[in-house]
């Protein structure tokens, strides 16, 4: 039924919106404080999760190099400031400064047991994706487009 639907209607809409959003998840997300497209497309947690796991794929293959000033120590807890990236990602959520246990229990439910994980969580990536085409969407008709077009000429 959405698929009849502009991509920024559906970019407000609940969560449940979301193909294959069953109760469990809800729950979820609702414990977690999301309940809306752009709040799951905006979580703290995955959009860290996503960049660290994008940078991870230009690492070297010896992590670090030796002086390197560039750092993620913000988003990790303490012991996990000089791993590598690629370690980093294979980390269980825990890893993430500032998340809670009770959080990434609740993430486990979903399948989530690595910040890779969460970084490829389906739900999130949709609704990021919802939430950036929309800005690119055009709601008029071709139709429509053309008669303003030449209502614009007439002008």
């Amino acid at each position: 039924k959405d698929e009849g639907r502009h991509l920024s209607d559906v970019m407000n809409d609940e969560i449940s919106t979301l193909q294959g959003i069953g109760p469990m998840s809800l729950e979820v997300f609702d414990t977690l404080g999301l309940k809306t497209i752009p709040q799951l497309a905006t979580y703290k947690y995955f959009l860290l999760a996503r960049a660290l796991k994008a940078l991870s794929e230009t690492e070297t293959e010896d992590g670090r190099l030796e002086g390197s000033v560039m750092n993620v120590d913000k988003a990790v807890d303490k012991e996990w400031e000089q791993k590598s990236l690629k370690e980093i990602c294979e980390a269980p959520t825990e890893a993430l400064e500032g998340i809670t246990k009770d959080a990434c229990d609740l993430l486990e439910k979903l399948g989530v047991h690595s910040i890779s994980d969460l970084a490829e969580l389906k739900y999130c990536r949709w609704a990021e994706a919802i939430v950036h085409a929309a800005k690119f969407e055009q709601t008029k008709t071709v139709k429509e487009r053309k008669l303003e077009a030449q209502l614009r000429k007439l002008s």
